[in-house]
């Protein structure tokens, strides 16, 4: 590729300084020349660095690529920057005129200050040497001008690139966030809450640090490198390829490290994410870890993961202070060729100190472009691991219990719930329900009983489409559950479980989590047929008590009841208790099922429970065991212990 770009450039310079260039401007063809040759040399490198290979790609990953999933290597793939960047490119697309016009005042910014040591050199050469004071204001009235309007580009292009960046990581979260409630429940049972968290946290903050930092500061270093470079060759061509003389080392050697440099970051993300979720658990069940004594040991567990993650973090940093310096090298190389050979030059009469000291000047702008280059590759690593540790989340394809395009009427919903030849497994393996077949009647309670871990709650699962089975169907009213509207569906059915979910909110917002728009005393109407209004009352704020995190400032009976308030306020057409009232006492417990009774004549309740009590008044019984089905019908007509 390099060689057919390169002849077609080559003949074209060749021609025009044949063609148009007489003895007095050999000058402006030598430049010329060299620029060329810049150029060809950094489209190489580009080529060896992979950027350039990506800009021509006909394919970027798109939204969906799949490639995380299609990864059978064990070790780490080093995507491009650019095709990482190409998967934004949906995010980046609305914003593009924005985007571009930022990078028109990068450049024009960039071209401001590179104009500033050309009129030192002015300064130098025709007013402090040549005698010329009369051009001395002028000259310090241009350098002021491009100090102000420079400052001024630079706060405009800040302000509207930050503004605009932020917004394409906002709506990224916001599709990661929508994304994650959307696939499928088996990948938060596979994988640690901790990890995901650091995906949305802090994998999304190295994410924005690319987008809002890096990637601006690489770009604006980039332009610098490359107009400074061409002033360098248009002052002195023989000074320039010297000093760059060491490119391709600096070169070879970010080559080297960048690879180790993306193992090291994506081993640094795994375990910061699991030092996450220790966390996470362990603060989770403090009251747990106090109440047997395991305080130390938890101390321990975090020190052995800190210890090490420090090995990871130590060698990161000694591999970016190798490419960092790199550029301390070329600047040392680079001060003696201009003092030694520039400073023969001028003894000579061949330079002019203005140019001397002008080379100078731009010379130290080249270094600090090229520093914060191979600097930025320590950044640039982590951000692309982060990339590619959401786009892992965002390639899993949405549950396919989430769609449905039927939208049945309410008089279709008052119809039996039957499991047909239903199975079902977490891993595929390994089934939990097998052939199941059996009817839950409309409007009547059915009590679902069999013995710890048979399967009792996954099935209620199935019911609320919270997963989809392996085999089989679950219909109401002979209609398929999952045909049906999602969002509609949901709002047809009711869940409280034994481990009751809270929000740190308030009672009455937590109570209407489901329904916002329920008005007080509505609100109020739920919480006295769960037995919980007078409680609540009774609290110094009433409703607009805080519960807690998770409702830590309940008891389990508080939660209980909350939990069965909020699926009251819902009026749902079927209503599951998993185990709901567990630590309620016997009388709460008879009054609240005398409660629902009333509530929810003509519709249907699914009561799953280990109690006789709760299963002797229920109409209908199902007893699942190992081998699936054991009995359903009556319960005073099952003879064993349920």
């Amino acid at each position: 590729m390099p060689d057919s770009f390169a002849k077609p450039l080559n003949i074209v310079i060749q021609d025009t300084c044949a063609t148009s260039c007489p003895t007095e401007n050999r000058k402006f063809c030598r430049l010329l020349r060299w620029t060329q040759i810049l150029i060809l040399g950094i489209f190489n490198i580009c080529l060896r660095l992979k950027f350039v290979s990506a800009l021509y790609s006909t394919k970027f990953p798109g939204f969906r690529s799949g490639h995380a999933s299609g990864n059978t290597e064990k070790k780490p793939v080093d995507p491009s920057i650019w095709e990482q960047m190409g998967y934004l490119g949906s995010y980046l697309k609305p914003h593009k005129k924005i985007l571009i016009f930022s990078l028109i005042l990068s450049a024009l910014s960039t071209a401001l200050g590179m104009l500033q040591p050309w009129f030192a050199k002015i300064l130098i050469d025709r007013v402090f040497l040549g005698h010329q004071p009369g051009i001395l204001f002028p000259v310090l009235g241009v350098l002021i001008l491009l100090l102000v309007v420079g400052f001024g580009v630079r706060v405009a292009n800040r302000y509207l690139y930050t503004k605009y960046s932020a917004r394409i990581l906002f709506a990224m979260r916001e599709d990661l966030f929508s994304h994650l409630q959307r696939i499928p429940l088996v990948y938060f049972s596979k994988n640690k809450i901790g990890d995901i968290y650091s995906r949305i946290a802090s994998d999304m903050a190295d994410i924005q640090a690319l987008v809002t930092d890096i990637f601006p500061k690489y770009l604006f270093d980039f332009l610098t490198f490359i107009i400074t470079a061409v002033i360098l060759f248009w002052l002195n061509w023989e000074m320039t390829l010297m000093s760059l003389a060491i490119l391709p080392f600096a070169v070879w050697v970010v080559q080297a490290i960048k690879p180790k440099l993306f193992a090291l970051s994506e081993d640094l993300a795994k375990t910061n994410a699991g030092i996450a979720h220790f966390l996470f658990e362990s603060l989770s069940n403090t009251a747990a870890i106090r109440a047997f004594g395991a305080e130390n040991c938890e101390n321990e567990k975090l020190s052995t993961k800190q210890s090490g993650i420090l090995d990871l973090l130590l060698r990161f940093q000694v591999l970016g202070a190798v490419s960092g310096s790199v550029p301390m090298a070329f600047a040392i190389v680079n001060t003696l060729i201009v003092f030694g050979f520039g400073g023969m030059k001028v003894l000579e009469g061949n330079l002019t100190i203005g140019t001397l000291v002008a080379f100078s000047v731009y010379q130290g702008r080249v270094f600090g472009p090229l520093q914060g280059l191979l600097d930025g590759i320590l950044s640039i690593q982590k951000s692309k691991v982060a990339l590619k540790r959401v786009r892992e989340i965002l390639d899993i394809s949405p549950s396919t219990n989430q769609t449905g395009d039927q939208v049945l009427s309410l008089e279709l919903s008052a119809k039996d719930l039957a499991i047909e030849d239903l199975s079902f497994s977490y891993d595929g393996q390994t089934p939990v329900f097998k052939n199941l077949s059996f009817t839950i009647p409309h409007g009547k309670t059915t009590a679902l009983a069999g013995e710890s871990g048979i399967g009792k709650t996954t099935l209620c699962h199935l019911f609320m489409r919270l997963y989809a089975p392996d085999a089989g169907t679950i219909t109401w009213g002979g209609k398929d559950i999952h045909s049906l509207d999602r969002n509609w569906f949901r709002t047809q059915m009711a869940m409280v479980s034994q481990e009751t979910f809270l929000f740190h909110t308030s009672i009455l917002e937590n109570i209407r989590f489901f329904k916002p728009d329920a008005d007080i005393e509505t609100v109020k109407k739920a919480a006295k047929a769960a037995q919980i209004h007078e409680f609540i009352e009774s609290l110094p704020k009433g409703y607009d008590t805080l519960v807690g995190d998770r409702g830590t400032r309940l008891c389990g009976g508080q939660k209980q009841r909350l939990s069965i308030a909020r699926a009251i306020l819902m009026d749902p057409k079927i209503l599951i208790l998993d185990e709901a009232t567990a630590f309620l006492d016997k009388t709460a417990e008879e009054g609240i099922k005398q409660t629902l009774k009333d509530l929810m004549k003509n519709k249907t309740i699914i009561l799953v429970s280990h109690r006789k009590t709760a299963i002797s008044h229920a109409h209908h019984l199902v007893v699942l065991g190992n081998e699936g089905l054991i009995f359903q019908g009556r319960p005073q007509e099952f003879t064993h212990d349920a």
